[in-house]
């Protein structure tokens, strides 16, 4: 598609807010709009809690910095960690966002909450927030999977959360990470008997159906066309038919295969992919000053040669790219800890960009030691619902389960971002 048109669409979507406030976002004819040009979102969760002050909240000269220095950015006055060059030269395409502010310095628990929206044990199986992207912005019925997951969590002892109460359909498609596809797909000599089951299912099912509940039924049923769907497309999972030359940009890095995977993903009609593996050990509690440099570095990498690719593939422009962590780092180095940080929630920092995003932006602001928050609080809701806008959703929408009215996101919490779309 020409870049014309994408950029009309763009500042058509700006004009609007502009005008109408964020309101309009939500009316009919952008909201087709959006689902016409297909959203997509790829979310890169930094399992194990960033430090804001190795990526991008640098605070040098102060007793909060480590050993890194720092790198001016595409935004004037604006200055990320040294080993972030790429992502510095990508800010003005880009919200930064550095006063986000949550409670939970538990992994899990943080985690829990910044995929779904939804605190920990309040009675209720929340869905990913990607999951409920894929309800609402699905027209068609998919015949191969809408979500995949590559990797798993770092913090999932009780497992990856999924479709919640929205269903097992809207559960994502695991892969292993490391840009491997998903285990267990038959082979070349096995298609042909998977067929042939899947048939008789079909045929059998067509019986059993009459005077059962259809929702179980519908969702099974899914499940085995999106199976039926991957056989057809397996190759899309296959990065050795990547360039040997693009392979390289993306570093020699789980990470980076698996951001590369999940370009190709999205560039082929999956519309959202998280890539939640523990690709790079961001939770250091020891020896974190030196043991960051590789860390920042490799994502850097990664994260830059997506975001071009996107950009050079047309794709930017429909694509929601996220990237953050369940919380930052202490702002101080623990030296009886070999200069390590620990997990820190009261502030921390994560970027977006892409789709109804505004490039160039950055949303708070924290004092000169990197403590609290000095400008523009954020909590994690607030950064779901902004998500949801930046994709044409209704935040505050409420859907039906088994007859109950529930909200996407709990009541009563999360403002969007307005200055970021």
């Amino acid at each position: 598609m020409a870049a014309g048109p994408l950029l009309s669409r763009r500042s058509f979507l700006y004009e609007a807010t502009a005008l109408a406030g964020l309101g309009a976002l939500f009316r009919p004819a952008v909201a087709e709009e959006l689902r016409k040009n297909q959203k997509r979102a790829i979310l890169i969760w930094m399992s194990g809690g960033p430090s804001q002050l190795e990526t991008w909240d640098p605070k040098p000269g102060t007793s909060s910095a480590g050993p890194h220095g720092t790198t001016a950015t595409s935004i004037a006055g604006l200055h990320f960690d040294e080993y972030m060059p790429r992502l510095a030269h990508l800010a003005n395409q880009m919200v930064v966002v550095r006063s986000v502010s949550s409670k939970i310095a538990d992994h899990e628990q943080a985690t829990t909450t910044g995929l779904t929206g939804s605190a920990p044990g309040n009675g209720r199986a929340a869905p990913l927030w990607l999951s409920i992207c894929a309800k609402e912005l699905i027209v068609d019925e998919a015949v191969w999977p809408s979500l995949v997951c590559l990797g798993q969590l770092e913090a999932a002892t009780h497992g990856m959360p999924g479709g919640g109460f929205l269903g097992p359909r809207f559960d994502p498609l695991p892969c292993p990470g490391d840009g491997k596809p998903p285990e267990g797909l038959p082979t070349d000599a096995e298609i042909g008997a998977v067929r042939r089951r899947d048939a008789l299912r079909e045929k059998l099912g067509a019986d059993f159906r009459y005077g059962h509940d259809e929702r179980p039924l519908a969702a099974h049923d899914n499940a085995f066309h999106q199976v039926t769907g991957l056989l057809d497309r397996r190759g899309l999972f296959d990065a050795s038919r990547e360039p040997l030359k693009r392979v390289d940009r993306y570093g020699n890095t789980r990470l980076g295969r698996d951001c590369l995977l999940a370009c190709r993903l999205v560039g082929h009609g999956v519309p959202f992919v998280l890539v939640a593996g523990r690709n790079l050990e961001w939770d250091l509690h020891r020896e974190a000053a030196d043991r960051q440099k590789k860390v920042t570095a490799a994502f850097d990498m990664a994260v830059g040669a997506l975001v071009d690719d996107l950009m050079a593939r047309g794709l930017w422009e429909h694509t929601l790219v996220v990237l953050m962590g369940e919380f930052g780092r202490t702002p101080y180095l623990a030296r009886e800890k070999g200069s390590g940080r620990d997990h820190w929630a009261r502030c921390w920092s994560m970027s977006f960009g892409g789709a109804a995003a505004r490039g160039g932006v950055v949303v708070g602001k924290t004092t000169d030691d990197g403590k609290d928050i000095k400008e523009r609080p954020v909590t994690v809701p607030d950064l779901l619902v902004t998500f949801y806008a930046a994709l044409g959703l209704d935040p505050h929408k409420e859907v039906d389960v088994q007859g109950r009215p529930t909200p996407l996101v709990e009541r009563g919490v999360g403002k969007v971002i307005r200055e970021a779309l």
